[in-house]
């Protein structure tokens, strides 16, 4: 018998729908505090380095990330393309997600069949798939650079195994050739071994599914335990995974810069402390406070949070019609997850909760197909009875079965409506951590330049440069190798806000100091002289001993004024405020004298230049650039002389 196109046509649909919401919604942006670490920007180093990720290292997760982020971007870069990064990392988890949304499809439709749809319950499948698709957290989760769409199908791949070997296993029984049926159930095995040990290098909440699974394959087959041979194969077959953590090994120890905190002498010491992760050990332990995850906005509050009470209890209840070996092994992977949750851990719940609710639904779909059944059974018994007493029945419960499936839509448009102002993670407002570094990258740097800036700056900077790959030949120190390129004799560059900390933090001789751009000072180490040159020469009396040696303007990066200072012998300036801007008064900038204030005017000496640079930005037409020193006095302002500096207007 040719089994319909439909059911096909219809996860194709499913995908595709999938596709288009979470690519409209796919994150594009970080926020100030997700530099700071966390999974989410942990896994998108990880994937562009090809580094461990947060322990114990996720290796399979990882390497898989970094094929498919750079193949992407290869592409990208073929077609003449310069993505934002984060899509394309974020769109990793949707890869494992869209794959999650088809096993949970096929999962459903195996459960769903029946003598009258031999190819599952289509309709129900496709909306308890989409319903879940919609649901707050694997929405999110979806269109984020973290882990937990793949550990979703990483189990449900799990559970669609599970029924493969169940039924070529009872094939066996009532079909031949019998050798043919063994060897497809023993394949599939090895399978499930493989993907169960696979929890190891992945995420080893998903092992949670392993004990209720092992229990309900020994209860169909228990003669498994008098075969040895198919024994240790599992056994070999479930530790392959662990081959993995070779990566881990060779990365950390060609890299010790990505150790972190921590005394270790070796590679290896520092290799065996990473993956026994003492953190998510302490994790797992007894806590302080049992239960205070499972009451406390946690588990299971938030599953009827997002499933709605009636959805989780039908689940429950479904779970305990379904077959009594499936009945085993989603009821109890439920169990553990509940324990797990009962212990004081506040990370894990989301690990376990999130693949609890494919769980729950197949009990919805477990109880909708019991009812379904029923229909059936009655409306053929009653046709072959003829007793029209029975005739509207049939007739009622199918009606009563299209109304559950309209109450699925309207849950649906529920919960998609719920979920789409925080699952949707495209054009965030706060996604504002990358502004200011991309706009201090833009401006003029020279080659295999050394920055330091402020932490939110320097965090910022560092992703532009290593994730985004933008001006890579730079590199971002802290203090202590800001100390060793002054000592080296090398220059260094520093952010304004970010000056005066790390002036105050140099150990070496002091350095000079001058203007670079609008954002940027350049740190001279002491006895280095100062070799730019101003392009328009003035040596023109300021007034009060200051002197205007001349000015650069360029428009690199925006429209960037230098201006080239120096006091006359003997001369004791006040200090004064320097304001620059655009004849018209578009553009200005103003500081509290020479670089950023750090010179002022009478910290200025006789035989030395200062350079000072102000940055304008983006500028239709220019013909004049207006130089003001002012001060602020008692009753406003006193200016000590106004220029005007030629520049030709912008073609």
């Amino acid at each position: 018998m040719t089994l319909s196109p439909w059911p096909r046509r219809a996860g194709i649909l499913l995908l595709v729908a999938g596709v288009l919401l979470y690519g409209l919604t796919l994150d594009n942006g970080l926020g100030p505090g997700e530099l700071e670490g966390g999974d989410l920007i942990t896994h998108q180093y990880a994937q562009v380095q090809a580094r461990p990720s947060n322990a114990p290292g996720y290796p399979l997760f990882t390497m898989g990330g970094w094929l498919w982020f750079h193949s992407l971007r290869t592409v990208a870069n073929w077609a003449g393309l310069h993505p934002n990064p984060i899509p394309l990392l974020s769109s990793y988890s949707t890869l494992w997600a869209l794959l999650a949304l088809w096993l949970l499809y096929q999962i459903l439709l195996h459960i769903t069949r029946s003598p009258v749809r031999p190819a599952g319950d289509v309709a129900l499948a496709w909306l308890l798939t989409a319903f879940y698709a919609v649901t707050y957290f694997f929405w999110y989760y979806a269109t984020t650079s973290e882990q937990y769409s793949s550990a979703i199908a990483h189990t449900l791949a799990i559970l669609y195994l599970y029924l493969h070997w169940r039924d070529h296993s009872q094939l066996k029984i009532h079909y031949s050739p019998l050798r043919q049926a063994q060897e497809g159930a023993i394949t599939i095995l090895l399978l499930l071994s493989l993907l169960s040990g696979l929890a190891l290098a992945h995420m080893v909440t998903v092992a949670l599914i392993v004990p209720p699974l092992l229990a309900a394959i020994l209860w169909q087959e228990p003669k498994l335990l008098r075969r040895p041979g198919i024994i240790a194969a599992a056994i070999l077959t479930a530790a392959l995974p662990l081959l993995s953590y070779v990566f881990v090994y060779l990365r950390g120890a060609a890299h010790p810069e990505w150790w972190g905190v921590g005394d270790w002498t070796s590679a290896q010491e520092w290799f065996w402390a990473f993956v026994r992760t003492a953190q998510g050990q302490d994790e797992l332990r007894w806590g302080l406070a049992p239960g205070a995850a499972f009451f406390a906005n946690g588990f299971p509050e938030l599953i009827w949070q997002e499933l709605s009470i009636p959805v989780l209890v039908i689940g429950l209840l479904g779970i305990g019609l379904l077959e009594k070996r499936l009945r085993l092994v989603l009821g109890g992977t439920l169990a553990l997850y509940a324990i797990l949750c009962w212990v004081d851990r506040f990370g894990n719940w989301f690990q376990v909760i999130l693949p609890a609710y494919p769980l729950l639904l197949l009990g919805v779909a477990g109880l909708v197909h019991k009812f379904d059944g029923r229909v059936i059974h009655t409306g053929r018994a009653a046709r072959a009875s003829e007793e029209t007493d029975f005739s509207v029945r049939p007739r009622r419960q199918y009606d009563i079965r299209n109304s559950a499936l309209a109450l699925l839509v309207l849950l649906i448009l529920w919960r998609g409506l719920a979920s789409l102002p925080a699952a949707n993670s495209r054009d965030r407002t706060g996604d504002t951590a990358l502004e200011r570094p991309t706009l201090l990258l833009r401006q003029p740097l020279p080659e295999k330049a050394a920055l330091f800036a402020a932490k939110d700056d320097a965090l910022g900077l560092a992703y532009l440069i290593d994730i985004a790959g933008i001006r890579p030949d730079l590199r971002i120190v802290d203090n202590f190798r800001a100390n060793e390129q002054l000592a080296q004799g090398e220059r260094l560059f520093v952010t304004a806000d970010a000056a005066h900390l790390l002036l105050g933090e140099l150990t070496v001789a002091p350095p000079q100091i001058h203007g670079w751009s609008g954002d940027w000072a350049e740190l001279l180490p002491g006895g280095a002289a100062q070799s730019r040159e101003p392009a328009v020469r003035l040596d023109r009396a300021m007034g009060d001993g200051i002197v205007l040696q001349g000015y650069t303007v360029s428009e690199e990066g925006g429209l960037t004024v230098q201006l080239f200072w120096s006091v006359t012998e003997g001369a004791s300036p006040k200090d004064w405020s320097i304001s620059v801007r655009t004849a018209d008064g578009a553009a200005q900038q103003d500081t509290t004298g020479p670089v950023f204030g750090l010179r002022p005017f009478s910290s200025l000496r006789p035989d030395e230049t200062v350079v000072e640079a102000y940055g304008l930005g983006s500028v239709e037409s220019v013909d004049e650039i207006r130089l003001i020193l002012y001060r602020p006095t008692a009753g406003g302002f006193e200016n000590l002389t106004e220029v005007r500096l030629p520049y030709p207007a912008r073609p």
